[in-house]
This record gives structure tokens, C-alpha cells and sequence, in this order.
């Protein structure tokens, strides 16, 4: 097995290895008897690069390792940064996982566990509370709803259909035989820090992530069921064969039947449209793209150009299932993706430090929190001001 774990091991290190092999090392490293691998190929790696400074304290691979086994393990994972592939239960890895994420892009696990569990005191002035179920409901008068402030039941009546909210917070669009009137169109948005579950008249449901909105009729006549979005929504569509299921957005429109897929469509170059099964057409003009299960369309808006990818679908949907995931993910990126979530403004100072971000934190936590994982890289610093953080880059 030595020579096995050395070979995977050197080769997740300098960033060569396949997927398989990176799963491979990662059921390895799990293993009680890889102990001493570990730390022989943490001393290995280092040395080789002829580092001028152990970037790691006397006795400190001891308790990195530790600290990993402890602290790491899946009931204090909420926190943690650590890679993310679909073939692995990642929680089950938790601990060799950061473990070797520190090594691949610097993260020094023993200072990170060591560190208060929020910013230093002088740093956070107000702590910001992540977003949660919250939307706006605009009806066909133009009335506005705010979703999170009202009792649960029937709100109101739009031509044949009862609108509801239900018990577990969603909204439901319910045919009401006892009425009629023709379909209306009704809006559902959420704002930065709210995400919203929605089932339209014909069981359809959609998600909407943050910053997001969704048109609709609030009965489906006619020869298909025509949707409009802006932003990320995810779809389960309800089967029904005689009258296919379209959402618009942008100049693209996708055509289903009945299947599960996710459109990301917010105000930048690129939409993504990815599906997790069944069958989806997108068109854009006289440009065709079909699409399977597990695949994802990019399509470039500016060079009106489709690219297909095969994806791990388990990352795309992160978001619905209570998670930030980042894949070797800019700063700007990740910081637009807390700006969203957190209702928050971010500000620069000085040089914007340039740094990728591999890993994922559950959603549900403070921002401070979210904050020192990403601090634990070293290279950067942040300041919590009311709404506002600021991100500079940290030359200790």
C-alpha cells in the first residue's frame, strides 16, 4: 500500500491526478493505518520544495492530525471547508479531507482550530444573520404580498384559483372549482438573503434561489405552461404530455415534458441550464441544444454560443440543499455569492488579493463564521461593519 499512497499522494499534491485517484487516496487516508503515511508524506512534501520555513510549528502535524479527528468529524462538519466529489461520502472523510486540502492550497489546520470561534472581537462590530425563506408576492393588480410576514391558509383569490400558503412556508396555487375567471399573471422575487418554494397550479414545483423571480398564470389553459424567470430557479415539473412545460429567460426558452432541472440565469454573460433526469429542449433563435441527465448547457450570451458539460449534479444543487460550494472558486465569486446571501455590501481595500477557494460551508451559519474558514487561508483578512465587509489582504 506504501508506494500506492505515496504515488496518489504526490500526485494530489502537485494537482495531476484524476478523479478516481483523488477518491482513491481519500478512502486511503481514512484508513487507522495510514497514520504514520500521513505525516511521513506532510514532511516528504515540504521538504522536497526545499521550504526556507516549516510553515508548520514544532509538534504541530501531531495535532493538526488530532485536531482533524476531533474536531472534523461529521457533527461539527457545519463549518468546515473541505473537498466535495459525488462518489465519496464526504462526510465519512471529513477529517482526511482537511487534512489534505491543507497541504494542497495552504490551509494550516492547527492555527484554524485554535482561532475563537468568530472574527476577533475588534473586527465584527454586528454579526450578520444568514438569509432564509422570504419572498414577495406580486399579484395581477400589482398588490404586493411580503410571503414571510403572513399567517398560514388561503391569502387570496386569483380568478379560478386559491392562493396558499402552506404549513412548511411554501405557496401553492390550488384550483377552485366553486370560482372562475380567466388566468392572471402572478410574480413571485425574492430578495438578496431569501429563497422561496412555489408550487405552481399544475403541481409543478420551483425553487427559487436568492435574487430570483418567477411569472406565471395562475391557471394553465391553452397548448403549453409558459414560465418566466430571472436568476436561479430549480424545477420539478409535473408530466403532462399534451401541454409541454416552457420557461424563458433571457433570449432562451427550455421546453420539458415533465423532468428535474436547474436554470441559472442571472444578469451576466453566462446561463447555465442543468439537467438531473428526464429530457429538456433549449433554443435560442434557430440554435438547438439537447440536453441529458447530468449534463449542463452554457450558453454564452455575448457569442451566442452553447457549450455542454457533464457535471457532478450533486454540486450544482448546493444551493437547495443548504450549502455554499466552491470549486477552486475566484474571491469575487465567493464574495458575491455571501453578498447575495447575506444581504451584505463588499468593499475592497487596498490590493484585491488574489485567491481561490476550494470547499463547501452550510448555509444556515452567521457570516462571521463563514468568514474565519475562509480567513484560515492566511491570505486574507475580513471586517464586519454593520452591513458592510471589508476584504483586504493579509500580508502577515
Amino acid at each position: 500500500m506504501s508506494e500506492r499512497f505515496r504515488y496518489l499522494f504526490r500526485r494530489y499534491f502537485d494537482k495531476t491526478e484524476t478523479p478516481e485517484e483523488r477518491d482513491e487516496l481519500m478512502r486511503l487516508i481514512n484508513r487507522p493505518e495510514s497514520e504514520v503515511m500521513v505525516h511521513s508524506m506532510m514532511e516528504e512534501m515540504y521538504n522536497s520544495r526545499h521550504l526556507e520555513d516549516d510553515p508548520f510549528p514544532a509538534g504541530a502535524r501531531e495535532k493538526m492530525l488530532k485536531a482533524a479527528l476531533e474536531e472534523y468529524s461529521p457533527e461539527h462538519w457545519d463549518t468546515t471547508v473541505v473537498p466535495v466529489r459525488k462518489s465519496l461520502n464526504w462526510l465519512r472523510f471529513a477529517a482526511a479531507a482537511v487534512l489534505i486540502l491543507a497541504l494542497s492550497i495552504g490551509i494550516y489546520l492547527y492555527r484554524s482550530v485554535n482561532v475563537n470561534e468568530n472574527l476577533a472581537t475588534n473586527k465584527v462590530r454586528h454579526d450578520v444573520q444568514p438569509g432564509g425563506n422570504k419572498a414577495v408576492l406580486t399579484l395581477s393588480n400589482g398588490e404586493k404580498i411580503q410571503l414571510n410576514g403572513v399567517r398560514n391558509g388561503k391569502l387570496v383569490q386569483q380568478g379560478s384559483t386559491a392562493v396558499v400558503k402552506l404549513a412548511n412556508g411554501s405557496l401553492a396555487y390550488v384550483p377552485d372549482a366553486s370560482s372562475s375567471g380567466a388566468p392572471l399573471i402572478n410574480t413571485m422575487s425574492t430578495p438578496k438573503g431569501g429563497l422561496y418554494r412555489l408550487q405552481l397550479p399544475d403541481g409543478t414545483v420551483a425553487m427559487l434561489n436568492t435574487e430570483s423571480s418567477i411569472s406565471y398564470p395562475t391557471a394553465f389553459t391553452g397548448g403549453n405552461r409558459k414560465v418566466t424567470i430571472t436568476g436561479e430557479v430549480y424545477f420539478e415539473v409535473a408530466k403532462n404530455k399534451k401541454m409541454p412545460f416552457i420557461v424563458t429567460f433571457g433570449d432562451q426558452k427550455v421546453e420539458v415534458l415533465g423532468t428535474h432541472f436547474n436554470i441559472r440565469a442571472y444578469h451576466n454573460q453566462l446561463y447555465k441550464t442543468t439537467l438531473l433526469e428526464g429530457s429538456v429542449k433549449i433554443s435560442t433563435g434557430n440554435k438547438k441544444q439537447l440536453l441529458l441527465p447530468g449534463q449542463q448547457a452554457v450558453y454564452n450570451v455575448g457569442a451566442k454560443k452553447f457549450n455542454v458539460n457533464v457535471v457532478d449534479t450533486d454540486d450544482i444543487m448546493a444551493w437547495k440543499n443548504g450549502l455554499f460550494l466552491f470549486d477552486n472558486t475566484e474571491l469575487d465569486q465567493v464574495m458575491l455569492e455571501l453578498s447575495r446571501w447575506y444581504n451584505i455590501d463588499v468593499v475592497y481595500s487596498g490590493a484585491k488579493p488574489s485567491l481561490n477557494f476550494t470547499g463547501l460551508i452550510k448555509r444556515d451559519i452567521t457570516l462571521s463564521r463563514v468568514l474565519k474558514k475562509l480567513e484560515a487561508t492566511g491570505g486574507i483578512k475580513f471586517t464586519i461593519i454593520d452591513n458592510k465587509v471589508i476584504v483586504e489582504k493579509n500580508n502577515n
